[in-house]
């Protein structure tokens, strides 16, 4: 039977009731089998995740609230082979950062069409980091950055350049200051901002940007800003995962 075949425990922590059972009948003809468990009982699930080999969470950001890349953080340490995928009501680049920082697998809008769900929900399990370009772009684009059109969601897979140049130009290149500003970058934030939240001076900034694109060799601050979400969440997973338990 072909891997992306076998059936998925999937385990569903949500606030309501109603977007539970909504998510549990998207599912109930995929290879998603959703566990009758409630998801939010953080210690049954928690052994559950351990033991399965192959293991989903779909989180509710709401159950958490400002919690939950902590609870993510958390899952992931007594879990690590479990994915974790986050579903918002609404999007957030802030929340979005940190969630995928603390080592979720993906993070998706609720509005999110039901065909489009479970692709989202393949590409993770295939190792993919998944989130929606789209409203990446966008929030970036409302700050000043021009990009193109974006497709409706973002994974390694969708963008293999970007991998590539992940591989080869690893965030130890940037010295402590780019790699400040890179981060303010993936939070969509622009050079006057910036400026003012490190003090320094603006043209000093944009220096350091330019440094920075070509280093990690992009063309613009809105595909810095994609390749700081994508290698910084995986730097961040990779290096949990080397610490001594």
């Amino acid at each position: 039977m072909p891997q992306n075949s076998l059936p998925v425990t999937t385990f569903l922590a949500c606030r309501s009731a109603m977007a539970r059972e909504g998510i549990r009948h998207i599912l109930s003809s995929t290879r998603y089998r959703v566990s009758p468990e409630e998801a939010a009982d953080e210690g049954g699930v928690l052994a559950r995740l351990s033991r399965e080999s192959e293991a989903l969470l779909i989180l509710d950001e709401n159950l958490h609230h400002e919690r939950t890349a902590d609870v993510i953080r958390d899952l992931k340490t007594r879990a690590p082979a479990a994915r974790i995928v986050v579903l918002s009501e609404s999007f957030d680049m802030g929340g979005m950062t940190a969630t995928l920082n603390a080592g979720a697998d993906g993070y998706c809008l609720a509005t999110i069409g039901c065909e489009t769900l479970v692709k989202y929900l393949d590409l993770v399990m295939l190792g993919e980091k998944v989130f929606p370009a789209a409203m990446v772009i966008t929030a970036l684009s409302e700050r000043g950055e021009e990009a193109s059109p974006p497709p409706r969601f973002y994974s390694a897979a969708d963008a293999q350049r970007m991998q590539v140049i992940a591989s080869s130009a690893p965030s130890r290149m940037l010295s402590a200051r780019e790699a400040e500003i890179l981060h303010c970058l993936m939070e969509g934030a622009p050079n006057k901002m910036i400026a003012r939240k490190l003090d320094v001076a603006e043209a000093t900034v944009k220096v350091h940007v330019k440094a920075i694109l070509r280093k990690i060799r992009v063309t613009n601050r809105t595909q810095a800003a994609m390749w700081a979400v994508t290698h910084f969440s995986n730097e961040a997973h990779d290096n949990s995962a080397s610490l001594p338990s």
